[in-house]
């Protein structure tokens, strides 16, 4: 394979893979900090998705704006969700729980928007460096998912919510005693992974579509991304999204066919060498 084509498939694998990992961090931060295993959050991710959708062709707007104005509205859904429906700490319980969701959320974007996918054409533009072609547009989207997740690191790390959300997930007991009202914090920190659910929404629209039965898709995906990259870990995930992202640019380059066959021999590898992920600690 000539190295100016290898180059700019795993270049443009990385800028995918980053949207990637921006998707799954949140679904990470809610399994591995938050401790809940929301099987709902594919479905979450396709209604953003729809929704923005629907606001880009609509309203006209760009697509980060379209993310923007639906963070609150998603944040507060999934504030909703922590608050009144996964009130508790038995796996089992919120595995069936969220499972229901998901049901919910895909009938409901059947009877609403019909099964036909839907997609914003996004037109790729690049420029090429020494014959490797970059694309402007899924490097633009690697730089923005950067950028929120730097964002949600420095929350995490640099406020005092954060620091709050961090001192419950490390140790809850302690955490009550220096005064910290862990069920509104967990709440809240629930309710921050679920606005990010939207930016990442908006940036997927930009390179895919979207039908109802996308969320299964995007949770078997996040799933992978979060375990390769160790659950909780942040830029774990979004490094483990590039990885993924490069994987995948390659297989499909080579041997279409075989794209989902080498994804998921890839996942078992990392699991044989490392169970607890690529930038994951046996501690978790």
């Amino acid at each position: 394979m000539d190295f100016t084509i290898l180059a700019t498939i795993i270049i443009n694998g990385i800028c995918t893979g980053g949207v990637y990992g921006l998707t799954a961090s949140a679904f990470s931060f809610q399994l591995g900090a938050l401790r809940v295993v929301n099987f709902s959050y594919g479905a979450f991710l396709m209604v953003a998705m729809y929704a923005v959708f629907f606001l880009v062709q609509h309203a006209k707007v760009p697509l980060w704006v379209a993310g923007l104005v639906f963070m609150p509205v998603f944040a507060l859904l999934g504030w909703v969700l922590r608050r009144f429906l996964v009130t508790t700490v038995r796996d089992e319980i919120q595995i069936l729980m969220t499972m229901g969701l998901a049901i919910i959320f895909e009938n409901a974007a059947l009877f609403v928007w019909g099964s036909f996918p839907r997609s914003l054409s996004v037109i790729e533009q690049g420029f090429e460096i020494g014959g490797i072609y970059i694309g402007i547009t899924r490097l633009g989207l690697l730089v923005l998912s950067a950028v929120i997740l730097l964002g949600f690191h420095l929350f995490l790390t640099r406020t005092w919510v954060g620091m709050a959300i961090r001192a419950m997930v490390q140790t809850r007991d302690a955490a009550i005693v220096a005064g910290v009202d862990t069920e509104k914090i967990a709440c809240l920190a629930f309710a921050v992974s679920s606005g990010i659910v939207a930016m990442a929404a908006a940036l997927l629209m930009a390179l895919f579509s979207v039908e109802p039965g996308s969320g299964g898709y995007y949770l078997l995906f996040g799933f992978l991304v979060t375990v390769m990259g160790g659950p909780g870990n942040l830029w774990g995930s979004f490094l483990a999204g590039c990885l993924i992202g490069i994987i995948s640019a390659v297989a499909m380059f080579l041997n279409p066919g075989m794209h989902d066959t080498v994804i998921f021999v890839s996942f078992v590898l990392v699991l044989l060498i490392r169970p607890y992920g690529l930038f994951g600690s046996k501690e978790k």
